[in-house]
């Protein structure tokens, strides 16, 4: 057919090429000529540009196609690319400043001139008051602001908007050209995720906005397209892992659904969808975590993983019948380990990100799983789940809460392994939330920037752990391979009427050097309905002295000691802390030196926010096996801890109160036999 013999066609008309411009344009490598060259012309609803093509009449195969990408009834582009002037999403002040050349990446705005220079970076400036952060130049080519120019336009009609989003397409492809090999260094407009995440979410949204434009002429929509087809041809050879990969993934699938008259659409397809249900299975752990372990990661990755998904309606292209059945398990990951907020536990480089919109499309694709639709109507539809705490084995993640209301005590402690990416030296580290706010924190994400902030976010410091002899944990020097877990790490879960328990440990070294200095086991107890009780056991790898000091992070403008009791003063919830087997107790907030300690990133104080908070340090030193006990009493005001003995002893834990009556449980130790 005319697919054959159309390289040659094409060469023959080089007179005729030169008249109409089909090269003269500076921008993407692919030719005009190339373009045409790669069209399955034997599809009927190409019929015109076939017919154009034939006649040697290149301006009419170019206004054919490009008519044809505007009025297609399939696939769809999701919306009505001629219904200008009905798009509810009008974010006019982003618009006016992309008009302005006034960019913002990653909270930091800039003022370009007349063309924009897309690998400046603001932050790596001589004199920056910014960090360095090589993620202002990689996001600024993710386009969001090409959204708001879009929105605009089809909110509005005005060619304002279309006439700079032509002109920074132009100035991107023109600037930008696709490299020949993988480009995921700092400055560089082509790292893969960049390429998949324009291709895999901005850019099909802003092309169809502009589909009615009189500025989005022929010329430039078949540059657009042009550049769709150069990036999954990158996205074909480039690849990474983890998240990424689900990222670059879904930009590839998007390009292959979106535009099926290219003969190489549906292998960009069948490529895509192979590699994401590979990794539905590689990097979802059989109890519904990521393997990066950060919650908001998590999201990120099933939103990629639903890209193929979304597109069914649009598109038709199905999948296979394994493929979404796969996913349900990310969404009850995200349902049992929110907070009473409704928003995901901040582990690793995770904020506090709400499940409400994940959970509502969970609910529709799994219609059967009524606790997805109770937990995104907040109650009041569906049916609240089945149980209260449960266990992440594989994630190593144990949550206990106490209901599912707003108000409910709940608690995370992460025992599992370091995460295949965006890890925190956080092992065994716990949070705390009751009665609607959060009372014990950890570092969360601060941005990825070269600052002392970011290393403190990363480090044990920041995160509610022991540090012995003075040095923080050390799982980062260890090899990639070892991130990933093919079983649960030993830990030990238990829940009933009465308690929940949860056990794990941490053995895997402290300090640049990752010293064996001690084995060290922490045990988590809730006492239902209304305490909980964290046991430390140490166990030196030698018969030496060591100091053992226990942080925790307190979210609270200031708290208040009493012996080895520290009770936060907030204006509603607090939590009284209190030591059994300690030496002593300080308060550290706001510190700077030597090292940093006791503060909070805190993303609502803009980019690179961070507050005081603070921060109590328990020491203790031993030369043998000790074991100091924490007691953790929420309360909707500032009441002391009730408790006033605790002790662990083998496999019983014992608890005397102040006016309750003496409480002891046996419970199941974590095997020594793993301990070796």
């Amino acid at each position: 057919m005319l697919n054959n013999v159309f390289a040659v066609v094409l060469l023959a008309c080089a007179a005729t090429q030169a008249a109409t411009n089909l090269t003269g344009v500076i921008g993407p490598r692919l030719s005009e000529r190339e373009l045409f060259a790669m069209l399955d012309l034997d599809r009927p609803d190409l019929k015109s540009v076939q017919l154009a093509v034939a006649q040697n009449d290149w301006l009419a195969a170019r206004h054919e196609l490009a008519e044809h990408l505007r009025h297609r009834p399939m696939p769809r582009w999701g919306l009505d690319p001629m219904a200008v002037g009905r798009d509810p999403q009008y974010r006019e002040s982003e618009a006016e400043n992309a008009l302005a050349h006034r960019l913002t990446s990653l909270g930091v705005q800039w003022q370009f001139g007349a063309r924009i220079d897309w690998s400046f970076n603001p932050t790596t400036q001589p004199g920056s008051k910014w960090a360095a952060n090589h993620e202002w130049t990689w996001q600024l080519s993710r386009h969001h602001f090409w959204m708001a120019l879009a929105h605009c336009y089809y909110a509005t009609g005005d060619e304002r908007y279309a006439r700079e989003f032509v002109a920074e397409l132009r100035s991107w492809l023109e600037d930008c050209p696709v490299p020949d090999t993988v480009q995921n260094k700092p400055f560089s407009r082509w790292r893969t995720i960049e390429a998949g995440i324009r291709t895999g979410s901005i850019w099909p949204e802003v092309f169809p906005r502009f589909l009615a434009a009189k500025a989005f002429d022929d010329e430039s929509l078949l540059m657009m397209a042009r550049s769709f087809v150069e990036h999954a041809q990158y996205l074909m050879k480039f690849h990474m892992q983890g998240n990424w990969l689900t990222m670059e993934a879904n930009g590839l699938y998007h390009v292959g659904a979106l535009f099926p008259e290219f003969q190489a659409a549906a292998h960009w397809r069948e490529t895509a969808a192979g590699r994401l249900e590979h990794e539905l299975d590689a990097q979802v752990y059989p109890d519904g975590a990521q393997i990066e372990l950060a919650p908001g990661y998590h999201i990120v990755a099933l939103d990629n993983f639903l890209g193929p998904v979304r597109l069914i309606p649009q598109t038709g292209f199905e999948l296979p019948p394994a493929y979404l059945p796969k996913i349900e398990r990310m969404y009850n990951y995200l349902l049992y380990s929110m907070r009473p907020d409704h928003r995901t536990p901040p582990l690793n480089d995770s904020g506090a990100v709400s499940v409400t919109r994940p959970l509502e499309e969970g609910a529709r694709l799994f219609p059967q799983r009524t606790d997805f639709l109770w937990a995104a109507s907040e109650g009041s539809r569906g049916r609240a789940p089945a149980q209260l705490s449960c266990v992440f084995p594989y994630a190593g993640q144990f949550v206990m809460r106490s209901d599912w209301g707003p108000d409910a005590l709940w608690l995370c402690m992460d025992g599992g392994p370091f995460g295949f990416g965006h890890q925190h030296e956080d092992k065994l580290s716990v949070m705390l939330n009751a009665f609607g706010r959060p009372l014990l924190v950890e570092a969360g994400t601060y941005t990825y920037d070269a600052s002392e902030w970011r290393r403190y976010a990363l480090s044990s410091r920041a995160h509610n752990v022991v540090l012995v002899d003075g040095l923080e944990q050390n799982r980062r020097r260890k090899s990639r391979e070892s991130f990933v877990v093919k079983t649960p790490l030993p830990q030990v879960w238990e829940s009933n009427p009465e308690f929940d328990h949860a056990a794990a440990r941490y053995d895997e070294g402290y300090g640049p050097e990752g010293k064996s200095l001690a084995i060290h086991t922490r045990h988590v107890f809730y006492l239902k309905p209304d305490l909980f009780l964290i046991a430390d056991q140490f166990e030196p790898r030698d018969e030496r002295s060591h100091t053992y000091e226990a942080l925790f992070h307190l979210d609270s403008s200031r708290a208040n000691i009493q012996g080895l009791e520290v009770v936060t003063a907030n204006s509603g919830p607090n939590l009284a802390l209190k030591a059994f087997g300690a030496d002593s107790v300080a308060l550290v907030t706001g510190q700077t030196n030597p090292v940093v300690q006791g503060w909070l990133p805190d993303s609502s104080r803009g980019y690179g926010g961070i507050r005081p908070i603070p921060t109590a340090i328990f020491k203790t030193t031993a030369s043998s096996n000790t074991a100091v006990l924490y007691a953790l009493f929420p309360s909707t005001n500032a009441a002391p801890c009730p408790v006033t003995a605790a002790r662990i002893q083998q496999d019983t834990l014992t608890v005397s109160f102040s006016h309750r009556a003496q409480r002891s449980i046996r419970f199941r130790p974590l095997n020594p036999d793993d301990l070796k």
